[in-house]
């Protein structure tokens, strides 16, 4: 078996997943000392940049390796749900009176995620090529940098308030770019339609053949 072999790119991956039990921990000692909060957000926000440098590092001198796709997005979802569920946990948002906001956005932006990854398997299942998504990416920064903002958000009710409208805007760009992945990767969908309208053909044309046969054998 050969040896694998791990880039910078990766590393850089690696040390985000490393990093995600640290903020777990940061963010249940929060409880003896409030400042900590600070310490967790923090983690947070420099896990959330490995993100941006890994990618770049690896489009720019061609890095890019099958290990490194694969641990990079399992990463980023881990991150991304790791924050959300502090959100939800924290109750950041019942100091400026929206207490279910959390959890819808929440929600949305999981389900999102699922669904996506299900039309991944089922594109990779037919060998139907998806390219990277720009407004996809663009959701994961939002969505980090809201996550970040509210994670400090114990030390002022105003970042509260930034971090509030940063969650919205990520929400929104969840769904848009779900949707818009959707409708662009649509081919996933329609070339499995064509495939049984072949088939259907192909089963009238038997029984046309079938019926013209039994009609020779009548005649003869």
């Amino acid at each position: 078996m050969g040896k694998i072999h791990i880039n910078l790119p990766t590393k850089i991956t690696i040390a985000r997943l490393a990093l995600i039990p640290l903020i777990v921990v940061a963010y249940c000692l929060q409880p003896l000392e409030g400042w900590v909060c600070a310490i967790t957000g923090a983690l947070f926000c420099i896990a959330g940049w490995t993100d941006f440098f890994d990618g770049y590092i690896a489009r720019k001198y061609n890095m890019v390796t099958d290990l490194g796709k694969f641990l990079d997005p399992i990463a980023d979802k881990i991150l991304v749900i790791v924050g959300l569920a502090f959100v939800v946990d924290g109750r950041y948002f019942d100091a400026i009176g929206v207490p279910y906001v959390a959890m819808i956005c929440s929600i949305i932006i999981v389900a999102r995620e699922f669904i996506i990854g299900l039309l991944r398997q089922i594109a990779a299942l037919k060998s139907f090529v998806i390219a990277a998504d720009k407004m996809g990416k663009l959701k994961t920064i939002a969505t980090l940098s809201a996550l970040t903002t509210l994670l400090f958000s114990p030390l002022h009710v105003v970042i509260t308030w930034i971090g509030f409208v940063e969650l919205l805007i990520a929400t929104i760009l969840t769904v848009v770019s779900g949707a818009h992945y959707i409708y662009k990767n649509r081919g996933v969908f329609i070339q499995e339609e064509k495939k049984e309208e072949g088939k259907e053909t192909n089963k009238d044309q038997g029984a046309g053949g079938e019926f013209a046969q039994g009609a020779d054998k009548e005649e003869g």
